[in-house]
């Protein structure tokens, strides 16, 4: 059930107003009483075992990081009845396809590669991390773009610590076409270059307003 207005998690931080939602929970804009600032408040329903322990590995995972292009983690906490919440530096912006759609087609090369390399900081940050974290969805809607015109790279929902000695987990296993590569359709292990492959995808589809082809099918040899 969505978050009312003016309600008070945690005794702490007051939601305004819902940013977005899906099966699995759903992203508030709040005020965090104590310093006096937004933030943003993401929720996870308990849909499951596999969800919860998914859910709070990312909040233990992202902890830790600090790089300009990355939002902070600012706190984590469980709500027995409605589920568990991570609360997030609040990002003001358009993403990335937000301002494509705005544009009404492809953007200026020299925009889009200026996004680009402070993505690829983001993300030689990110992988060269001991052990590397991969962010598994790289696409325009997880990159947001503040006015000051910075790029950085949100919503770690699938994001994971590489181990080669393991595949990915069923609880992980999600994708977007288009900008996901092969082996996230299956059992294959994704690693530092599945982040490499959706950033490629995405920049393709910022310069030319198209989506690419499924990974899937170009792997299989049935691209269009």
């Amino acid at each position: 059930m969505p978050l009312e207005p003016d309600i008070l998690l945690n005794n702490r931080y007051r939601i305004l107003d819902q940013l977005g939602s899906g099966g699995m929970g759903a992203v508030y804009r709040a005020h965090d009483e104590n310093l006096d600032v937004e933030v943003a408040v993401k929720e996870n329903f308990f849909v499951s075992e596999e969800s919860a322990r998914q859910f709070q590995r990312e909040a233990h995972l992202l902890f830790e990081l600090r790089h300009p292009g990355l939002p902070r983690v600012i706190d984590h906490f469980v709500d027995e009845d409605q589920g568990q919440y991570l609360v997030m530096d609040f990002i003001k912006g358009e993403d990335a396809n937000q301002v494509l759609e705005r544009h009404g087609g492809p953007l200026d090369e020299k925009l889009v590669l200026g996004w680009g390399m402070q993505i690829l900081e983001a993300l030689k940050y990110l992988h060269s991390r001991q052990p590397p974290v991969i962010h598994r969805d790289i696409k325009p809607s997880n990159i947001k773009v503040t006015s000051s015109g910075r790029a950085m790279l949100v919503d770690f929902g699938l994001a994971k610590e590489y181990d080669p000695t393991k595949s990915t987990t069923v609880g992980a296993k999600a994708y977007t076409p288009g900008f996901a590569p092969p082996e996230q359709y299956g059992q294959g292990r994704t690693d530092p270059r599945t982040d490499v492959y959706s950033f490629g995808a995405t920049l393709y589809n910022l310069l030319t307003d198209k989506i690419p082809e499924d990974g899937l099918r170009r792997a299989m040899g049935q691209a269009r």
